[in-house]
């Protein structure tokens, strides 16, 4: 039995797109090119991961001669939100706290960042707190 259809984007299509939000409208060509720069990569399959993206709603595309050329519709954050989405579901039951708790074990974060961090949960917690006492 196939798989039902995802709209998440794979690596290789996120590669794609993020060519297309550094560089705006590109042909497939140019894409290609720019992939390139860092590995090794198939016009064809450019060719064919772009038609993907179109199917998945992720760009649209324009005819311009005898290229095509692709434009990203999906903003970089809402990606960003569809995939981290995702990840919280996939590996930490929907807990944000788990997803917290694992970086920070994971990974030395420098003072400075990390008095950022507080100082951007500070905020949010003074901002609920205020929403909660209006609807009071």
């Amino acid at each position: 039995m196939a798989r039902a259809k995802s709209i998440e984007l794979t690596g290789a299509e996120q590669k794609i797109m993020q060519v297309l939000w550094q560089h705006g409208p590109c042909s497939v060509k140019a894409i290609a090119a720019e992939l390139n720069k860092q590995s090794a990569v198939a016009y064809t399959t450019v060719q064919t991961l772009c038609r993907i993206l179109l199917d998945k709603g992720h760009v649209q595309c324009e005819k311009q001669g005898k290229a095509f050329v692709y434009q990203a519709i999906t903003v970089q954050q809402e990606a960003r939100s569809q995939a981290l989405s995702t990840l919280l579901q996939r590996f930490f039951a929907g807990s944000p706290e788990l997803l917290a708790q694992h970086l920070l074990e994971q990974q030395a974060l420098p003072e400075a960042l990390q008095q950022d961090l507080q100082a951007q949960i500070d905020a949010k917690a003074l901002l609920a707190s205020d929403k909660s006492q209006q609807e009071s």
